[in-house]
């Protein structure tokens, strides 16, 4: 039988090992199965299959995110007597190195293509080498693109190095910009920019011109565009919550420098206007952000632009138009928000100002979407209007009832001029009954000083919670005729106002005061506040990527909403809705038994059976829902 010799054999000593085998691994255009894994794909355990990009995987192409390739599979023998550290550690600088040989090829003067694997599902702005078996070419020493995808015009660069790289020299005294933000490259950042074109409909006050490509908001618009990217990667939550961190950094540094520009205001606005996918419990808050936005529009005098009825053919200053949106928008998002500061004095009231600003875009119709900024300013400047009315909180029942009627028929007025625009713009009507809910909850709650020698204070009074009851319902059902597709795009005020219709709607099943006539049971909240509940969770998209961990902001509906399912059950009058009392409520992966509310047995004669297991939901102080901060720890995941 034939023997292998020594050349045969693997393990002989005098097998001829390749020299460049670290090299042709580095250098390498694609994967080849598992021992070739990126650390990404290392970690998860999965294999790692190359993608038709150079130097990415599918999955960390599909995940949009770096994709680190695995350095050495096999450690050198480590030499007696050397001091060299752990092998992790070894390995660890091995990485750092070759980092920092990726960040140095970054510079502005480079024109050599980008160092990090781009993270996008689009063509590479980089075109593809074809393989070479004998000698693989090294990513450094590719050739420059032949034809770009998205030619520039000018001087402008042909990739984003120039954008990023002035972003970082921004950050220069608070470190360096995330490499994975460096890697974004002009094609994905033109593919969110045009993503947020749509996203437009649900906040008018920032569009973007037709004719505005990614290079010109680059050049001229650089906070804006990263507003922008920050808004529009909601797909990735990741990047998403990366890009919202090194925004901040950003604006905080401009601040700090004392820039007051209309770029800074409008990228505040949009950054604003979708916080509640990135809401961060450590970083600054909503109404802090909207004193800023407010402070730089007093310093840039948008509250005294002297403006004329402009026509389609009258564009002469374009700058004062995107001026007045922006004032307008200081304003919508402030009166919208301020509702839920109660007993604080708002950073911005209502003004003629405001009102001609909206007349006169609307006149000008420069966008499809300015036709809706009027009416947006006269549901805030009526909400503005109940608030100020009913702010007693105390008061005769003929006075409140004679208030009430004349709001409900100014609203009434409001909704029917904005019929036809409310059949286009889904969430116009969100915002429309919402003022209804808020007429009559805080008409609800106000105490009647005659109640007792007023025969009808008490059915009026009880009108006025049914009212209410029903305005909430109509609202959520109104709620569900929105497509799957455009929850991603609804803005920070239409999100708020949802979560503050659920919490209402729980709060009459739960906190209602003790009324003639009032039963939660009867009128069946529960039963309600479940049917919306699941409806709506079910609407809302679900995590496109099993694998992250992060909760997106509709995980943390589902999830926070479950909880308020049991408290609603186990309330007095509430019950389980189909009569079982050993029903579970499953809720972003928990499992939470209504068996907690039984009473403890008696044990050994012990008169303790009276005593009970406390609920999930009162060891909670976070669901106080009475609270004026509940909405944000909704908004931020904290309850």
């Amino acid at each position: 039988m034939h023997q292998p010799s020594g050349s045969d054999r693997g393990d002989s000593p005098r097998s001829p090992r390749p020299t460049n085998s670290i090299f042709a691994m580095e250098s390498r255009e694609g994967r080849i199965g598992n021992a070739f894994a990126c650390e990404r794909c290392r970690k998860h355990k999965v294999r790692c299959v190359p993608s038709d990009t150079s130097g990415i995987c599918q999955r960390c192409q599909k995940a949009r995110v770096e994709c680190i390739e695995h350095i050495a599979r096999r450690r050198p023998a480590k030499a007696k007597g050397d001091g060299q550290p752990p092998n992790r550690l070894r390995e660890f600088d091995k990485k750092l190195d070759k980092l920092s040989a990726i960040v140095a090829t970054m510079a502005p003067s480079t024109a050599s293509q980008p160092g990090l694997p781009l993270v996008t599902t689009l063509p590479s702005q980089v075109t593809e080498v074809p393989q070479q078996n004998s000698s693989p070419t090294p990513t450094s020493a590719l050739p420059a693109p032949e034809k770009p995808i998205l030619p520039a015009p000018g001087p402008v660069a042909e990739n984003s190095h120039a954008f990023w790289d002035s972003i970082n020299d921004t950050l220069l005294c608070l470190g360096r910009l995330d490499p994975i933000i460096r890697s974004i490259s002009l094609t994905h950042m033109q593919s969110l920019l045009d993503t947020y074109r749509h996203m437009t409909d649900f906040f008018p006050f920032v569009p973007l011109p037709k004719d505005y490509s990614c290079r010109d908001l680059i050049q001229h618009r650089p906070v804006l565009i990263f507003a922008v990217l920050t808004a529009a990667s909601f797909e990735t939550v990741p990047l998403q919550q990366t890009l919202s961190r090194e925004f901040r950094k950003v604006v905080m540094v401009k601040i700090m420098n004392g820039d007051k520009s209309l770029d800074l205001l409008q990228g505040l606005l949009i950054f604003i206007a979708w916080h509640h996918h990135y809401m961060d419990s450590q970083a600054v808050s909503v109404p802090m952000l909207l004193q800023i936005c407010v402070g730089i529009a007093s310093d840039l005098g948008l509250d005294r632009i002297s403006t004329n009825v402009r026509s389609s053919l009258q564009r002469e200053d374009p700058t004062g138009c995107e001026a007045e949106r922006a004032y307008l928008g200081c304003y919508y998002l402030a009166s919208n928000i301020g509702l839920l500061e109660a007993g604080r004095t708002r950073c911005i009231s209502y003004s003629t100002t405001l009102r001609r600003y909206a007349s006169d875009l609307a006149s000008a119709w420069e966008y499809k979407t300015d036709a809706l900024l009027p009416i947006l300013i006269d549901i805030c400047q009526y909400m503005e209007d109940v608030e100020e009315t009913f702010q007693g909180r105390s008061d005769q029942a003929l006075v409140v009832r004679s208030q009430v009627k004349r709001l409900s028929d100014k609203w009434d007025h409001i909704r029917s001029a904005s019929k036809l625009q409310a059949t286009d713009y889904k969430t116009l009507q969100w915002i429309q009954l919402s003022a209804r809910i808020y007429l009559n909850k805080t008409a609800a709650a106000v105490e009647l000083t005659d109640r007792e020698s007023t025969p009808w204070a008490f059915g009026f009074q009880l009108s006025l919670s049914v009212t209410c009851l029903r305005s909430i319902e109509q609202f959520l059902d109104n709620s569900l005729k929105l497509p799957t597709a455009q929850y991603d795009f609804i803005s920070l005020v239409d999100w708020l106002n949802l979560v503050s219709g659920v919490t209402a709607l729980s709060k009459l099943g739960m906190h209602s005061p003790p009324l003639p006539g009032w039963d939660p049971a009867e009128l069946q909240i529960a039963r309600s506040f479940d049917y919306f509940r699941d409806q709506l969770s079910s609407l809302m998209p679900r995590p496109r990527n099993a694998q992250e961990s992060n909760e997106d902001v509709f995980d943390r509906f589902r999830r926070i909403t479950s909880v308020m399912k049991i408290a609603l059950r186990t309330a007095p009058g509430g019950g389980s809705p189909n009569s079982g009392t050993f029903e579970l409520a499953t809720g972003a992966g928990r499992t939470v038994s209504l068996l907690q509310d039984v009473s403890l047995p008696k044990l050994n004669g012990m008169k303790n059976g009276t005593e009970r297991l406390p609920s999930l939901w009162k060891l909670t102080p976070s669901l106080d829902m009475n609270s004026n901060e509940f909405h944000w720890k909704f908004l931020m995941g904290t309850v």
